[in-house]
């Protein structure tokens, strides 16, 4: 099967280049010493996070209860969940999860843990947490190094819930190197503020649990970290490339869509609308549009309809017809592929495989 043979619109991946980011970033961590536990909430694809694990990986991390039962009922077992669970429905889940995985979730509230440690006891399992630090993204995580030691205490004070370390989020560092380096002096001192507090309180860290896509290549540069939790490094995305995290050339995936009027002067409509991109705007440069356009760089996707894409092509000398094909790097590959069903791997021109995305709306 080709690609003109693929019904549109479609996410299309690289082989070649998703297997080159992969194990580059695999090879990577091995000389720098750091676990990978990558972030399947990307692709939410459990043959693709076995890939992953077989290209280097430790284990996986998901967002939601739903994403982890996917991940399990596929054969992983070393799972960490990057989110607060608070809810009792939701803590009752992770225990019945936990009676055949090896369970890590984070989380910044005694409340949190009360639930979880509650559910793991009623079930007779056990759960392993990290307590999460806030390092600057100022979404989840305690704010200091003393309330971070308070937390750990609550967790040991607690039955059927271990105490295993640290989790943070550098979302912040999506800069360039002179600000990124700029970010890490007090990030670092934060950091081994924390460890300090914990030192003095004679709590034994486990795991530090950090990193990012964007800072993935400099996690070595995190004072203390064991293991990073990259989501996008498979695909990258336009975003990556605007942040020069990455050149063009190494985005695997990208949205096929069909040309289906050219009747509006200065403006192509595609069929590929906001039910098949992500809606998420471009954070760098000029911050327009929602993806770029493989064959046409200077033609810009400025809107989305439901099931229209709206090209302007005032900037660009190139013609276009009807039928033809054009592919489409999306801002955000995370939320992009959530929105579909199944996604499909080509070598060339030629469709090898294809994967059924079974986290598909799992956001539970």
């Amino acid at each position: 099967m080709t690609i003109d043979e693929l019904d549109t619109p479609a996410v299309i991946v690289d082989l070649d280049l998703m297997e080159r980011n992969m194990k580059r970033l695999a090879e990577y961590c091995t000389r720098a010493g750091i676990a990978l536990r990558p972030h399947t909430k990307t692709h939410k694809i459990p043959e693709l996070a076995k890939l992953q694990i077989q290209y280097g990986a430790w284990g996986i991390t998901v967002a939601k209860v739903s994403e982890a039962r996917v991940m399990r009922n596929s054969g992983i077992d070393d799972i960490l969940i990057a989110y607060p669970i608070v809810a009792d429905i939701k803590a009752r889940e992770l225990a019945l999860l936990a009676q055949n995985t090896r369970l890590t979730v984070s989380l910044d509230s005694l409340e949190a843990v009360q639930s979880i440690s509650c559910a793991a006891a009623e079930r007779g399992v056990h759960i392993r947490l990290l307590v999460e630090v806030d390092v600057g993204m100022h979404r989840c995580g305690v704010a200091t190094p003393s309330a971070a030691v308070a937390l750990a205490q609550g967790i040991l004070k607690l039955p059927n819930v271990e105490f295993a370390g640290l989790m943070f989020y550098p979302g912040h560092m999506m800069v360039p190197r002179p600000r990124f380096l700029e970010l890490l002096v007090p990030l670092n001192r934060l950091l081994n503020e924390v460890y300090g507090a914990f030192a003095g309180a004679a709590i034994p860290i486990e795991v530090v649990s950090g990193g990012s896509t964007p800072t993935a290549f400099f996690s070595d540069e995190f004072q203390g970290v064991t293991e990073i939790r990259p989501g996008m490094y498979p695909f990258y995305d336009r975003n990556m490339v605007g942040a020069d995290v990455v050149p063009v050339e190494n985005c695997a995936l990208s949205v096929l869509v069909t040309v289906v009027s050219t009747a509006v002067t200065g403006k192509v409509i595609v069929d590929g609308g906001s039910k098949a991109f992500s809606s998420d705007r471009f954070l760098s440069g000029h911050q327009r549009g929602f993806g770029l356009v493989v064959e046409d760089p200077d033609a810009e996707l400025e809107a989305l309809s439901e099931e229209h894409g709206h090209l302007s092509i005032a900037a660009s000398s190139r013609p276009y017809r009807l039928r033809e094909r054009l592919r489409v790097i999306p801002n955000h590959v995370c939320s992009t592929i959530n929105m579909h069903e199944r996604i499909y791997g080509i070598r060339g021109d030629r469709v090898e495989t294809s994967w059924v995305v079974a986290g598909h709306g799992k956001l539970q």
